[in-house]
């Protein structure tokens, strides 16, 4: 059992057809309001053999759930720093716990899809894999430090064509920049809203069982 000393967690162990431990990880982050409890459904969805889930709360209470920055128009840097800062130490804490960078994917939706892509552009490390749903991406506040090993880590992101909430042409542009790094990224687009959808959840489960 996984547990955090930095966020409150729950932790999903990995279903096996035979006794066997899982090898990697993946952190997931909700979005703005919302808390860990509603990617319970998320992880049974993508349901992979060989994959824990530690789903996370972000830290700043937000009406009924949490927050992992403040929205503009105030200033979201701080709080985006802050977050990275906590989700670096969680990092650290899963590889006390026996993984290597290489078993973990960061995923988060809307804000915590930001926080997975800005904390893996601020570290020098490969991981298993980086998933933004329906990110907003701070390339101009928060910037790119590009490294060789940034160019080693499979980046997935998806975002609705219809998103009213984080406009699907501005996340556009934003991965065209990342691209132009050299980073690996695979983007797909949905006839959707700001949500998750079902052919997504697929999409990815393929894209990770690729890389389990």
């Amino acid at each position: 059992m996984i547990s955090s000393k930095i966020f409150e967690s729950t932790f999903l162990p990995a279903k096996f057809n035979g006794p066997k431990s899982s090898s990697k990880i993946m952190i997931v982050m909700h979005g703005l309001g919302d808390h860990k409890a509603s990617y319970k459904d998320f992880a049974l969805e993508v349901n992979l053999t060989g994959l824990d889930y530690l789903l996370i709360n972000a830290p700043t209470p937000y009406y009924f759930g949490f927050s992992w920055y403040d929205l503009p128009p105030a200033e979201p840097r701080d709080g985006i720093l802050n977050s990275i800062e906590m989700l670096e130490r969680l990092i650290d804490e899963l590889q006390a716990k026996g993984y290597q960078d290489e078993d973990i994917f960061i995923c988060g939706f809307s804000q915590g899809g930001c926080i997975a892509l800005h904390t893996f552009l601020s570290m020098e490390r490969k991981f298993a894999g980086v998933i933004g749903l329906s990110p907003r991406i701070y390339l101009d506040k928060m910037g790119v430090q590009e490294k060789e090993i940034h160019r080693e880590t499979p980046i997935f992101i998806a975002h609705g064509i219809h998103d009213q909430a984080i406009d699907f042409n501005e996340v556009q542009d934003q991965v065209k920049r990342l691209k132009s790094h050299s980073l690996n990224i695979e983007f797909n687009e949905y006839d959707m809203g700001h949500e998750i959808d079902i052919s997504e959840i697929r999409d990815l489960a393929k894209w990770l069982n690729e890389r389990l």
